[in-house]
């Protein structure tokens, strides 16, 4: 088999780092011919003598590297054909596999020795004519002869002379290149400073490494050729994801290429700490042998100030390469749960702190979390059912890198993985026994939202009073409909939480109610907006203001009485129950003082307003406004009678 990053080197224009990985392709398929010739003899053999026992010779098989089991069956399949020759199954693909791995063993000779190719070339193409073009008609004798001796004496050349000449060059081909081991990377042409480069590179592959829990890849090969210095790495099994790395003075250039652009850009992003520039990514057609249609190239470029600088940038470089192993497949896992920004987020940090995402992966996944969510939640999750609807954002993100860490450090370990399974189990319980704090903090949250929306329709009737630019009143009314929108994802997120725990009808009242207020106030804001510019009503505004103002107070007031609720929640203690009861009075307050205020800014506009277009208009934003107020004394009333009753409890 042709290594599998060949192409994408080629294409790269890479050759030099080709040579090492070549000659040992080359020394590989050595090893799988001497088995096929092996096969065929022993099928001839067998054929000749069937009442004989015989090897199926898969032990011979397995420790070349074939993964083919039917070859296992063409020893005891084979007879001797009714006219001449020999009936051995599979003969074709037997035959093509022989000069496939030939093809690999002279690849690595043109790029040294091109006058030798050419005759190793010439008896290649001489012998494979030879040979049937199907496989399919019996063996003949002969034939097997001619492909499995080697002897010289026969002054008849053979497959078998023809791949023992080809190892013997491929021998003196490898003292060439002079392989050395530095540290893990195959080094060859190497200078002294060439190598602590290399060293600093594999410091960072090799501190990390042990993330990938015995996944294939990163494998390093490092060569000079000309006046810079090449280092590659193979980072995983796919055909196109290489990582060419060039160092030349104090420059150093890092070439990625990957058939995933969302992971080439997580890539680039592993290198916040060094001012690396990037150039523009180029997608490109590769060759028919690539496993993809397209692949990403990008290009970034570090300027080092002194050789320590750039020693400590191939480090980071090398340390971030695990990262990009599975690392589509836990993006697309950890979607399940959180919208795909917030999983490649979750990635990053995994990254940062270098825990890395793959134990995830050996754990089972999502899987993981699913069964989690089966014995912490009363109603287990439904697949495609976001988790940070339940949880929110935040929490979400912090549990999943929680399941992240735990499944990396915990492997590392040699922790059982049944404890670890648990572990992560038990901490998803305890996001859901908080879940009171939690929808106690969503109330709180709306409650925010409902103040900054009051907020700027004060806002909006100081500027409408004064005339000013209508513009800034609609703008702030589209923020007061973002922030209402953003409220009602509130009331939905407490919704989803509330199937999974006990006794929920008090939030989900509390907040829909408390929804009122934040729609009532959305509504007036909007009702600003339709104020003609040119209205001369100073007595009006200032009623209007007035009551917002007091609306405000409210919406304060309101958020002031679930923070003392949560406090006394956690305490029972006498004062914070007064706290409690003392805010509910000041919202009570407020509420007597916005009907009061609603008479009077009604009997002003009757007084004062002449236009039936603009006295409908002001009487509907005062009285939006009161709803607002009205609205805020029922959810005060309800959370007291609330926490009075839970002392019963």
């Amino acid at each position: 088999m042709m290594a599998e990053k060949s192409e994408i080197l080629h294409e790269l224009g890479e050759d030099e780092l080709l040579l090492p990985t070549l000659v040992n392709s080359a020394l590989k398929a050595n090893d799988r011919i001497k088995y096929y010739f092996t096969l065929l003899q022993a099928a001839k053999n067998h054929a000749d003598n069937p009442d004989q026992s015989h090897s199926n010779l898969r032990a011979e098989r397995e420790s070349v590297g074939i993964t083919d089991p039917d070859l296992d069956t063409i020893v005891g399949g084979s007879v001797k054909a009714r006219d001449k020759g020999y009936a051995i199954p599979l003969a074709g693909l037997i035959f093509q596999e022989i000069l496939t791995a030939i093809e690999e063993m002279i690849s690595p000779i043109g790029s040294k020795n091109p006058t030798e190719v050419n005759s190793f070339n010439e008896r290649f193409s001489r012998l494979r004519a030879s040979l049937p073009v199907s496989g399919e008609e019996p063996v003949s004798s002969d034939l097997i002869n001619n492909i499995t001796l080697a002897d010289r004496d026969r002054g008849t050349d053979s497959l078998h002379l023809l791949v023992m000449d080809l190892h013997k060059a491929i021998n003196s081909l490898q003292t060439q290149i002079s392989n050395e081991d530095i540290d893990g990377a195959l080094g060859y042409l190497l200078a002294d400073p060439d190598r602590e480069m290399v060293r600093a590179f594999m410091t960072g592959v090799n501190r990390t490494s042990p993330l990938k829990f015995g996944h294939p890849g990163l494998a390093t090969i490092a060569t000079r050729t000309g006046d810079k210095l090449v280092i590659q790495n193979d980072i995983g099994l796919t055909d196109a994801h290489v990582l060419v790395v060039t160092v030349k003075d104090q420059t150093i250039t890092i070439t990625y290429t990957d058939i995933h652009l969302p992971r080439l850009h997580f890539f680039q992003s592993l290198f916040h700490p060094f001012p690396i520039e990037w150039s523009d990514t180029i997608s490109r057609t590769p060759g028919k042998k690539f496993e993809a249609p397209v692949y990403h190239l990008s290009v970034g470029i570090f300027t080092a100030r002194d050789e320590t600088d750039a020693r400590e940038f191939l480090t980071h470089a090398g340390s971030r390469i695990v990262f990009l192993i599975d690392w589509n497949r836990a993006r697309k896992r950890l979607r399940n749960f959180v919208p795909n920004a917030d999983a490649i987020e979750i990635l990053a940090r995994a990254a940062e702190e270098e825990t890395g995402h793959i134990a995830f992966l050996e754990l089972g996944g999502e899987r993981l979390i699913y069964e989690a969510l089966e014995l912490a939640s009363s109603i287990p999750l439904r697949y495609g059912e976001p988790l940070h609807a339940i949880l929110g954002k935040e929490q979400t993100m912090e549990y999943l890198q929680f399941v992240l860490r735990t499944a990396s450090k915990g492997l590392l370990a040699n922790t059982s993985r049944f404890l670890l399974q648990n572990e992560i189990r038990a901490e998803l319980l305890r996001y859901f026994r908080t879940a009171h704090e939690g929808m106690m903090d969503l109330c709180e949250e709306h409650a925010s939202y409902s103040i900054e929306i009051a907020s700027i329709v004060l806002e909006s009737l100081w500027l409408a009073s004064d005339q000013r630019d209508p513009l800034i009143i609609s703008r702030n009314a589209a923020r007061g409909k973002e922030w209402e929108h953003n409220a009602d994802d509130l009331v939905n997120r407490m919704r989803n939480l509330s199937q999974r725990i006990q006794n929920p009808e008090f939030f989900i009242s509390l907040i829909a109610t408390a929804d009122d207020v934040a729609d009532y106030l959305e509504e007036a804001g909007f009702f600003i907006t339709l104020i003609p510019v040119h209205t001369d009503s100073k007595d009006i505004f200032f009623e209007l203001r007035n009551l917002a103002e007091l609306v405000l107070k409210g919406c304060r007031g309101y958020l002031k009485i679930l923070i003392a609720a949560q406090e006394f929640h956690s305490t029972s203690q006498r004062e914070d129950l007064k706290d409690l009861l003392t805010a509910v009075d000041e919202v009570f307050s407020i509420e007597r003082l916005c009907d009061e205020s609603l008479r009077r800014t009604e009997r002003v506009i009757f007084e004062q307003c002449s236009d039936f277009k603009e006295f409908e208009l002001y009487l509907e934003i005062a009285r939006t406004l009161e709803e607002a107020s009205n609205a805020l004394l029922k959810v005060a009333f309800h959370v007291r009678d609330y926490m009075i009753e839970s002392m019963n409890r």
